[in-house]
């Protein structure tokens, strides 16, 4: 079997490496499998192609640059893939143009429930009656993909989602390292800075949280870090909230964390926040339907905007007063901070399974493909 993994762009991201990661299991799994991107290739693509998988790029300069959709197909006519596999909507609205002219099947895929950009979510509906076949990592993207794309639900596969293999250091030899006293209550936030992470909650928060002793840890880069910067020179939490940019070692600061925050507008599966579940912080997230699908039941019934389920705590609405009150509690509390840690690490050891990943995605194929699943070791 031949697949062409097809996605936006190869920058340092959540979805770019969750696809590296696929494309790793794919081709463990004897797929022939090739990456390709609108965009420049990115150190993302970069690094696949010196692991050897066959890597190409559209180089398009923006969104509007149809020229990349060109050079993206006649990549695919020259690889003749059996399938398409595209992931995020400009991937997969050009996969869709492409397969249509090639007679390629498609199979897309959905990152996140999309609310900052109403024309991708047009965009998409317009496009998706193409897919043979959608995949989604939650119960929740997949009713948002129903609800907002108009796909039938038998065209929907959830996928699990998974993460590569990681050595997490011991709590102490983490703060350590990075120069943290032991009486601090250490915050930690990683991910994309952009609109729709709501830092400007992580920085309300941090401020009422400087009247303790603690530190704010902010893993990641993106479009909004100017806005954060200045939002940070306007506010006494400067003196606490620590850009620390992107990092290959993002466990080691969520080993250090004595919680994790995670305020997001809306999410689909970040990598992030499954990251933080496996390392046992104890996380504080906005009340979104994938944090509750992750959370588990209630441990207790409650009134108020704070809700304490079976893995993290959820806060509902924007107030940071009330983000501040959750990651207080879990200072004041350190019992239910070790239990909800524990909790997460548990169900992450064996929910996140690489494996699991790459076996249901190859179900996906054999299904579009009429073939049997696990056919894709006997080549193409």
């Amino acid at each position: 079997m031949r697949v062409v993994l097809l996605v936006t762009d190869l920058e340092l991201g959540g979805t770019p490496l969750r696809l590296a990661r696929l494309a790793r299991g794919l081709r463990g799994a004897g797929v022939d499998v090739h990456v390709g991107c609108l965009a420049r290739l990115g150190p993302v693509g970069q690094a696949l192609a010196a692991e050897g998988i066959p890597t190409f790029a559209g180089d398009a300069a923006d969104a509007r640059d149809v020229t990349a959709l060109f050079q993206v197909a006649r990549e695919v006519r020259r690889r003749a893939p059996d399938l398409i596999h595209s992931t995020l909507v400009h991937a997969n609205v050009a996969g869709r143009l492409i397969g249509a002219v090639l007679r390629i099947p498609v199979v897309g895929s959905t990152a996140t429930i999309e609310v900052e950009r109403p024309w991708h979510r047009a965009a998409e509906r317009v496009t998706a009656c193409v897919d043979r076949a959608h995949i989604v990592n939650s119960r929740a993207l997949a009713a948002h993909v129903r609800r907002a794309f108009g796909l039938p639900a038998e065209r929907i596969c959830v996928v699990p989602p998974s993460l590569g293999p990681a050595k997490l250091p011991e709590r102490a030899t983490a703060r350590e390292v990075l120069g943290i006293p032991a009486h601090e209550f250490v915050v930690a936030w990683a991910g994309r800075l952009d609109r729709v992470k709501r830092l400007e909650i992580v920085v309300r928060t941090a401020e009422i949280l400087t009247r303790v002793p603690s530190r704010f840890l902010l893993v990641g880069d993106g479009s909004e870090r100017a806005h954060v910067e200045q939002l940070l020179r306007l506010s006494n939490a400067g003196r606490i909230v620590h850009l620390l940019g992107w990092r290959e070692d993002v466990g080691s600061v969520l080993a250090a964390a004595d919680a994790f925050l995670f305020p997001s507008r809306t999410e689909g599966m970040p990598n992030a926040l499954l990251e933080a579940l496996r390392a046992g912080a104890p996380v504080v997230g906005s009340d979104i339907p994938v944090l509750r699908e992750l959370g588990g039941e209630p441990r207790s019934a409650g009134a108020g905007p704070v809700t304490v389920l079976a893995r993290l705590i959820t806060v509902a609405g924007p107030d940071p007063k009330d983000y501040a009150a959750a990651l207080l509690r879990l200072r004041s509390d350190p019992a239910l901070a070790r239990s909800l840690g524990a909790a997460a690490a548990d169900w992450a050891r064996t929910a996140l399974d690489p494996a699991a990943t790459v076996r249901a995605t190859l179900d996906v194929y054999a299904r579009v493909l009429g073939r049997r699943a696990g056919g894709a070791s006997a080549g193409r």
